[in-house]
């Protein structure tokens, strides 16, 4: 009788996994258990064996000192890509907002809080370049001037 009673036992383990692998299957889903995790000393160490990079602001390689404002910009590609400037993990300029354009384009911040004071940009070879020297003498001091190129 304890052979039996055991066999049962098998049977209905086997047909509760066989049962929960067709339904993860037909609803597709997604298991981030395995054993190693379910077996692990805590929650600390698989945070710690975690392979996902830091991700700092801006997307840059480091954190920046405190005080210190987390700056990127890239200059355009020919005239396919056009530049692009974030400050403080906010993007100022870039194709994708519509608000860059060939020739110079420059952002200004307030060089104290980081808050965004003006974007433009000025068609250095087709268009006028006292806009552009009008613009650059009226900005004030403190004032963060970021500034990409897009031909």
């Amino acid at each position: 009788m304890r052979v039996a009673g055991a066999a049962k036992l098998v049977v209905a383990v086997a047909v509760f996994l066989l049962t929960f692998y067709v339904i993860s299957q037909v609803f597709e889903i997604k298991m981030d258990a395995s054993l190693g995790n379910l077996f692990a000393r805590s929650a600390l160490d698989t945070a710690a064996r975690s392979t996902k990079p830091p991700r700092y602001k801006c997307g840059i390689s480091k954190a920046c000192p405190e005080k210190h404002f987390a700056f990127k910009m890239a200059s355009g590609a020919a005239n396919v890509v056009g530049p692009k400037i974030c400050l403080e993990d906010n993007v100022l300029m870039s194709g994708v907002k519509n608000n860059v354009g060939r020739g110079i384009n420059v952002a200004l911040a307030n060089g104290k809080t980081g808050e965004v004071l003006d974007t433009k940009y000025f068609d250095m070879w087709g268009g006028d370049v006292a806009p552009f020297i009008e613009f650059l003498k009226a900005i004030q001091d403190g004032t963060i001037v970021l500034m990409g190129t897009y031909d």
